[in-house]
C-alpha cells in the first residue's frame, strides 16, 4: 500500500472510528433508558435491515470498487447515475416487502411489538440504500475526503435525533422515527452531492450482464455471508423473548471497531490490487496490510479478553454483564481479522469461490446452530459462529495453495505474525497474573493496562514485530489528523 493510499486508509478510519463512537454511545444510552425487550426490538429492526439488504444489494457496493476505477472520466459519471436508479429499485422492493411480511417477521421474531415498528422502519431503506452507496463511489473515484465527510454528517445526523429523542421521550416508537429521519437527511445530502450525475438515462447493451457477472457471486456470498454472521442471532429470536435476545445480541459480536479499521483499508486495498496485472506486487500490498492489522488487532483481542467484565458493567451496567460469555467467545474470531481473505478472488475476478466459501459456511454454520443451540443453550449459537469462522478461513487458504496456485508465505508475513502474537501473548500472561493475585480491583486494572501496553511496545520492538517506520508511521497520522495535514513520507509498503 502506498503513502497516498495509506493516507486515504487513515482518513477514512477516522471517520469511521468516530462513527463508531457515536454508534456505541446511542447503543449504551438506550440500554440505559430502554427495557431489555424494547432494546432487543430496536436491535432486531437493524437485523431486518442488515439481512434483507445483503440480499437485494446483490454484491454492488463491492462491485463499484472493481469497475469504477477502471472506467474513463467521462464513463464514470453514467456508471454512478446507472447504480443509483438500481438501488432506488430495489429499495422500492424493500420497502414493500416489509410492509406485507410485517405480521410474519414479527411472529418469527416472537416479538408482536415489531409489527408496528416495521410500518415506521418500512421508508428506512428507501432513504439508506442510495446514500449507502455514497462512500463507495467516492472510494472508486478516489474521494476519501468526501467519504469521510458524509460519514461525519451522517454520524451528527444519528448522535442529534437519535439521542435526542431517547432522552426526551424514552419511546421506541420516537426513537424508530427518529432513525427514519435521520436516514432521511442522509439521503438528501447524498442527493444533492450527486446531482451532477445523470441519472435517467438508457442502460448500453451489456452493461447488466457485466455487472452482474462480477456482482451476482458478490451478493449472494455477501448474503449467505451476512446469514452466516447474524445466524445465531436469528436463531436466538426465534427461540427466546426480545429481552434474552438483547443480552445475547450486545455479547456475541466482534469488536466494531476492528471490522470498521479492516474495512477502511481493504475499500482503498481492493481498489490499488484489482488494477495491479503483477501477482507480486499485489502480494506485497496484501502481505504488508496483514502485517500492520496483526500489530493493531493481536492486543486489541488480549485487552478486551482481560478487561471484558468491567467494560460491560461501565458500559450497561450490571442487568448484561450475563453477555460477557458470548463476548468472549467471539473474541475467538478476532485474529483471523488481520486478513481479509476473499479479497484477493476480488481483486483476481474469482468472484465464484467467494460465493461457494459462503454458502459452505452458512451450511455448516446452520448445521451446528441447530445441534449446540438445543444442546447448551444460547451459548451453543456463539460457539457455532466461531467454528465456522475459522473452517472458512482454513477453506480460503486451501484454494489460495490450489486453484489459485499461490505460495501463501509470499502473501501472509508468517514470521512477523508470530513475532506479535509472542508479544501480545507474552503481555497479557503478566496482565492476567496482576489480575490474578492483586486483591484491589482499581489497582490490579490500571497496573495491568499498564504492563500490559509497556511490555507489547517493548517486546514488540525486542522481537522485532514492530518496526521503526511503524512508529513513524503512527506518528505521522497522529499529526495528520491533528494538522489537516498530508503523513510525512514513510516506508509503508514494507513487509519484514
Amino acid at each position: 500500500m502506498n503513502q497516498d493510499a495509506g493516507h486515504q486508509a487513515a482518513l477514512i478510519t477516522t471517520a469511521e472510528f468516530f462513527r463508531f463512537f457515536i454508534k456505541s454511545l446511542i447503543g449504551i444510552v438506550l440500554a440505559r433508558l430502554l427495557a431489555p425487550a424494547d432494546l432487543g426490538s430496536y436491535r432486531q429492526l437493524f437485523l431486518i435491515y442488515s439481512t434483507i439488504s445483503a440480499l437485494l444489494m446483490m454484491g454492488i457496493p463491492q462491485s463499484i470498487l472493481y469497475f469504477l476505477p477502471r472506467q474513463s472520466p467521462e464513463e464514470r459519471k453514467a456508471y454512478i447515475g446507472r447504480l443509483i436508479n438500481i438501488s432506488f429499485g430495489l429499495s422500492v422492493i424493500f420497502a414493500l416487502m416489509l410492509l406485507l411480511l410485517r405480521n410474519a417477521i414479527a411472529a418469527w421474531f416472537n416479538n408482536p411489538a415489531l409489527s408496528h415498528l416495521l410500518v415506521i422502519y418500512a421508508v428506512y431503506p428507501i432513504f439508506m440504500f442510495s446514500s449507502s452507496l455514497f462512500n463507495y463511489f467516492m472510494l472508486g473515484l478516489s474521494k476519501a475526503k468526501s467519504a469521510a465527510k458524509f460519514t461525519l454528517f451522517g454520524v451528527f445526523c444519528d448522535a442529534i435525533l437519535i439521542l435526542g429523542v431517547a432522552i426526551w421521550t424514552k419511546s421506541l416508537t420516537y426513537i424508530t422515527i427518529a432513525v427514519v429521519t435521520s436516514a432521511f437527511l442522509q439521503w438528501l445530502y447524498t442527493k444533492f452531492a450527486l446531482q451532477g450525475f445523470p441519472r435517467l438515462q438508457k442502460m448500453p447493451k451489456g452493461f447488466l450482464k457485466s455487472q452482474l457477472s462480477y456482482a451476482l457471486p458478490l451478493g449472494i456470498s455477501s448474503m449467505v455471508g451476512m446469514l452466516s454472521v447474524q445466524l445465531d442471532k436469528l436463531v436466538i429470536s426465534s427461540f427466546f423473548d426480545p429481552a434474552a435476545f438483547a443480552v445475547f445480541s450486545i455479547g456475541a459480536m466482534e469488536l466494531p471497531f476492528v471490522s470498521i479499521f479492516t474495512n477502511s483499508v481493504n475499500s482503498v486495498l481492493l481498489p490499488a490490487m484489482s488494477s495491479q496485472a503483477d501477482i507480486s506486487d499485489m502480494a506485497m500490498r496484501y502481505k504488508a496490510a496483514v502485517r500492520k492489522n496483526a500489530l493493531i488487532i493481536f492486543p486489541l483481542t488480549a485487552l478486551f479478553f482481560l478487561f471484558a467484565e468491567p467494560i460491560f458493567y461501565v458500559l450497561y451496567g450490571s442487568k448484561y454483564l450475563a453477555a460477557v460469555p458470548y463476548f468472549k467467545v467471539y473474541l475467538l474470531i478476532l485474529p483471523l481479522r488481520i486478513a481479509t481473505f476473499g479479497i484477493i478472488f476480488m481483486a483476481l475476478g474469482k468472484t465464484k469461490q467467494v460465493m461457494l466459501n459462503s454458502m459452505l459456511t452458512l451450511s455448516a454454520n446452520l448445521l451446528l446452530n441447530i445441534i449446540l443451540v438445543r444442546q447448551i443453550g444460547m451459548m451453543g449459537a456463539a460457539l457455532a459462529t466461531v467454528i465456522v469462522t475459522w473452517l472458512s478461513v482454513g477453506v480460503y487458504l486451501l484454494w489460495m495453495k490450489t486453484q489459485l496456485r499461490l505460495r501463501l508465505k509470499d502473501f501472509f508475513a508468517l514470521l512477523q505474525v508470530f513475532k506479535t502474537a509472542a508479544a501480545t501473548l507474552g503481555a497479557g500472561l503478566v496482565a492476567y497474573l496482576i489480575l490474578r493475585f492483586c486483591s484491589n480491583i482499581y489497582i490490579a486494572y490500571s497496573a495491568a493496562l499498564i504492563a500490559f501496553c509497556l511490555l507489547y511496545l517493548l517486546l514488540g520492538y525486542q522481537f522485532k514485530a514492530i518496526h521503526p517506520y511503524d512508529i513513524e508511521l503512527a506518528k505521522s497520522f497522529v499529526i495528520s489528523f491533528f494538522n489537516q495535514k498530508k503523513p510525512a513520507p514513510t516506508d509503508f509498503d514494507k513487509n519484514d
